[in-house]
């Protein structure tokens, strides 16, 4: 019974070690929603969110930069439209137990964010060659507190679920269209599941 519960312990102990946190590069997806909160939660609801990182692992640390697309919704009565965003950010991130194959983390990610309104209600424009008046976009900051968990299914794979919240300031947007002030501030949420590999 002692040699058993032996063999046990050193196999998990020797799984942990082929797990082990390796320096190096880690690519990840992942697919979510974002819900919007603050002055820009007034007029934009949730969305699909898809995000691609790019990272180097030193250690118990990744250092990268993120790409992601949201395509979010109108709040009622103007939910015929639309705004999609784009987001390109640089990120750091904590691995609390890297040698695991559960680990936990925390990470930081400050950058550069774009909404562009897909319809005219949102400014004045000119409509395009095809007479499509997409709206006036606007640019600004997004800084993100988010914390996730990793699972190895291998040591090169790992399945990822995360939670984030986000504050957002952007140039004011033009909203006397649809009779509610210029907003250009406001906060986020998002929760996502993605995948993790260390090739």
């Amino acid at each position: 019974m002692g040699l058993a519960l032996l063999a046990v312990v050193c196999l998990a102990a020797s799984g942990a070690d082929d797990l082990r946190a390796q320096n190096g590069v880690v690519f990840d997806f992942h697919l979510g929603y974002k819900g919007m909160a603050g002055d820009l939660g007034e007029i934009l609801d949730g969305g699909v969110v898809g995000e691609i990182d790019f990272s180097y692992q030193a250690n118990a640390f990744r250092y990268g930069i993120g790409f992601n697309l949201v395509s979010l919704d109108i709040v009622e009565p103007y939910d015929s439209l639309s705004v999609s965003q784009v987001a390109v950010n640089g990120f750091a991130q904590w691995l609390i137990r890297p040698q695991a194959r559960l680990i936990p983390y925390l990470e930081l990610r400050a950058g550069f964010i774009r909404y562009r309104p897909e319809g005219d209600a949102f400014g004045e424009t000119d409509p395009d060659e095809e007479g499509e008046n997409p709206g006036t976009s606007v640019s600004g900051f997004e800084g993100v507190l988010g914390a996730g968990v990793e699972y190895f299914i291998t040591p090169w794979f790992a399945l990822d679920l995360s939670a984030a919240f986000s504050y957002i300031s952007t140039e004011e947007v033009d909203l006397s269209a649809i009779g509610l002030d210029p907003i250009g501030k406001g906060t986020a949420y998002s929760v996502r599941l993605g995948a993790t590999w260390k090739p």
